[in-house]
């Protein structure tokens, strides 16, 4: 090949990469605008009170936090809103279903404004609007509180909301994300007394008098507050015996709960009926003494300790 033809070759190379260039620019530059292209990321999937003690005083609360992010090349401008899903509203146990409703709140923290899908004004705001500009992630933080007052026992209670942001005046939604609001309800149990009795760092003493046999005490009940079925253990330091702190001294006696004899040399667990649901319960303490014959005058004493758990 001479040099003419090598520098035609060449200048056809040229030629056709400017070709190729040029329409790629063309194409670039007639793309149409995406406007706003929001994505919501709730952080998970479900937002969940975890191991709440209905007994323990405290609320039923927590915070979480959704992202709102703008992939598009325009602003993204509405308010945050939370849409139910064609059912309901309110949490239910899907395992006890006869448990009943147990209502919600919903609060954007980072504005104030009430979101809870239930209220009248929901999804009507006066406050700022969420702005998310272009390329933008604008995090927001949310609290939800459940009314435990209707609580009926313990398990895991749910319902499932839609995210999104709205325009104002409008019915258009921008970005959606499914979360499961939640609230999971641990079994658990309080008790305590109620009747004659003194109490003395943190123990209860029950006063049986001049000891004679046969039942002695004033009335003292159990009583027990509780998520479901429930034992009580009891224990005695003496295993049934009024003892002398000296001496070889003793007095033995019986114990009963709501009728039902406590064999405190070997004692099995009382338990209430088995299942779910709230107790409310209360139960007579009963002790009689036994034979006191032959024993010596003084002061006689045992240490019992209730332990309580949920079945």
């Amino acid at each position: 090949m001479n040099a003419r033809h090598a520098a035609a070759a060449l200048g056809v190379i040229t030629a056709m990469a400017a070709s190729v260039f040029g329409l790629t620019e063309a194409k670039a530059q007639n793309a149409p605008p995406v406007g706003c292209l929001l994505v919501v990321e709730p952080g998970s999937s479900r937002w969940t009170i975890e191991s709440y003690d209905p007994y323990s005083g405290q609320a039923a609360y927590g915070q979480f936090q959704v992202t709102w992010i703008n992939q598009g090349d325009k602003k993204c401008m509405g308010d945050a809103v939370v849409r139910l899903n064609g059912e309901a509203y309110g949490m239910r146990n899907p395992a006890q279903p006869s448990m009943g409703v147990l209502y919600y709140g919903l609060v954007n923290e980072s504005t104030g404004a009430d979101i809870t899908p239930s209220t009248a004004n929901s999804g009507q705001f006066n406050g700022p609007q969420l702005q998310v500009e272009p390329g933008q992630r604008v995090i927001q933080t949310i609290g939800l509180s459940v009314d435990t007052q209707n609580l009926s026992g313990d398990g895991l209670f749910q319902q499932t909301v839609t995210l999104g942001m709205r325009r104002r005046n409008s019915v258009v939604y921008e970005g959606q994300a499914d979360v499961a609001l939640a609230i999971n309800v641990r079994p658990s149990a309080v008790m305590g007394l109620t009747g004659a009795f003194q109490r003395n760092n943190g123990v209860a003493g029950i006063e049986l008098g001049a000891l004679s046999p046969g039942r002695t005490n004033d009335p003292v009940n159990l009583w027990v507050r509780g998520t479901r079925g429930y034992k009580v253990t009891v224990q005695s330091r003496n295993m049934g015996e009024l003892r002398q702190s000296s001496g070889d001294w003793a007095v033995p006696y019986g114990l009963s709960i709501g009728g039902v004899p406590i064999d405190l040399a070997n004692p099995v667990p009382f338990q209430s009926t088995p299942g779910a649901g709230l107790r409310n319960d209360s139960y007579p303490l009963v002790i009689t003494v036994g034979q006191t014959a032959g024993q010596r005058a003084g002061r006689y004493s045992d240490l019992l300790t209730l332990t309580l758990a949920p079945m």
